[in-house]
């Protein structure tokens, strides 16, 4: 009843419109261009997964697993503390982004921890701690932003990690790459009726056009790396 009663009487309660800080619209336009030209300019070792530097165009299409992974341990936190931890007291704006800053860093930190390739109980510890640190933190920010089940569902990461080991023997990712592959082969919009792939021994039909296309693709796709393996192969290939 009273936060009915302050909503009624303030109109911006949550200081969201005073600050630019609506849950979901958070940068501004020159904290995009900033964190752009951050990672435009970044030196990175070529073995991490590279972020599109028009990040937040719709140009570029939705980010990759690897892609996000990439952009909240390493990009994102760079740019993050440049733009936000000078606090200025005596703007609204400044105060909030600091406070949001420190919930953004628990929840970095937590995947940083849980995709470590080795692990121990202080880590996971530490990992409960910052999903715990980040879920109140944005409760707190957001009253009205609802959680979801992946909220409730990472809290159980630290059980996994401590049953399982690190989260690289078990976790998606491979599953990923092939849901990848499988969507970049192409179909021309056939299934095609009752097919049998020659080469492969098996008691029953392969149904389709489509499944044959993907398994030839895969079987080609095999066979190249056969021979790229073979010693002897010349260098220029």
């Amino acid at each position: 009843m009273q936060r009915t009663q302050q909503l009624e009487n303030d109109p911006d309660p949550l200081g969201h419109y005073a600050t630019g800080t609506k849950c979901g619209y958070v940068l501004n336009v020159e904290e995009v261009d900033a964190i752009q030209s951050d990672i435009a300019c970044l030196i990175r070792p070529s073995w991490l997964t590279s972020v599109p530097a028009q990040l937040g165009n719709a140009s570029h299409g939705k980010l990759k697993a690897d892609q996000w992974h990439a952009l909240g341990t390493t990009f994102l936190p760079i740019s993050l503390v440049h733009l936000w931890l000078d606090e200025d007291e005596s703007n609204q704006r400044s105060v909030r982004c600091l406070q949001i800053l420190d919930v953004t860093m628990s929840l970095l930190s937590a995947v940083i921890l849980a995709t470590s390739r080795t692990t121990s109980s202080d880590h996971i510890d530490q990992i409960q701690g910052h999903l715990l640190d980040y879920l109140n933190g944005l409760k707190q920010l957001f009253p009205d932003y609802k959680f979801h089940p992946n909220h409730h569902m990472s809290l159980h990461i630290p059980e996994y990690i401590k049953l399982f080991g690190p989260v690289h023997a078990w976790w998606a990712f491979p599953f990923e790459r092939v849901v990848g592959m499988l969507q970049r082969t192409s179909s021309n919009y056939k299934s095609g009726d009752y097919l049998v792939i020659p080469g492969f021994h098996c008691s029953s039909t392969t149904t389709g056009e489509y499944e044959s296309t993907i398994a030839h693709s895969f079987v080609r796709a095999n066979n190249l790396r056969n021979i790229f393996c073979r010693a002897g192969t010349p260098e220029v290939i």
